[in-house]
């Protein structure tokens, strides 16, 4: 099977690192308990162009001071023998050294990493059978083009449910997930 995985909070606490930043910047104390929203610089009451700011300014920590789930990197390497592996992530290309940087340095090994704002096509376009996720707007796209996703649960996307959406919430229930899908669409 193909299997295509977002990295930032499907594979890796982005969370942590952005509350870090953004609560320098802010002045402002907000945790993991005040994170209802998939777009975290609402939270601070800033506009895409603030968070563009702040982005460029600390998204090399950000990605580089990211730590995995836990059994992410175990059922990543596991997967990798037995499927094909695509990084599929939404971060822009200037943080594409940091990444492959960063899935060398957890020693997450993959086929290919792509970094697109457009998954759907991405996954259409590179044969991805099922995509590993947390952004629920990425969810529903896949969904309503009936290929599958493994959504990776956070609290913004709690209300999502679709057939073709499927839940983990944790690490050993997507590798779960991907069992299911192998015998059950693949």
């Amino acid at each position: 099977m193909h299997i295509g995985i977002d990295l930032d909070n499907t594979v890796l606490d982005a969370t942590s690192a952005y509350l870090h930043c953004y609560n320098k910047v802010s002045g402002l104390e907000l945790t993991h308990k005040d994170v209802n929203d998939f777009y975290l610089y609402r939270l601070y009451g800033w506009d895409k162009a603030k968070r563009d700011e702040v982005y460029d300014s600390f998204g090399h920590d950000i990605h580089w001071g990211s730590l995995p789930f836990p059994m992410a990197v175990e059922v990543l390497q596991e997967l990798f023998k037995q499927h094909q592996i695509t990084i599929v992530t939404a971060r822009p290309q200037q943080y594409q050294n940091v990444t492959m940087a960063w899935l060398e340095k957890f020693q997450i090994d993959y086929h290919h990493i792509l970094l697109v704002e457009d998954k759907l096509q991405a996954c259409t376009s590179y044969g991805v059978d099922v995509l590993i996720d947390d952004a629920p707007h990425y969810a529903e796209e896949l969904a309503a083009a009936q290929r599958p996703v493994i959504l990776f649960e956070q609290p913004y996307n709690l209300s999502i449910a679709n057939d073709y959406v499927y839940r983990a919430a944790n690490w050993l229930e997507v590798k779960k997930q991907i069992d299911l899908l192998g015998s059950k669409f693949i």
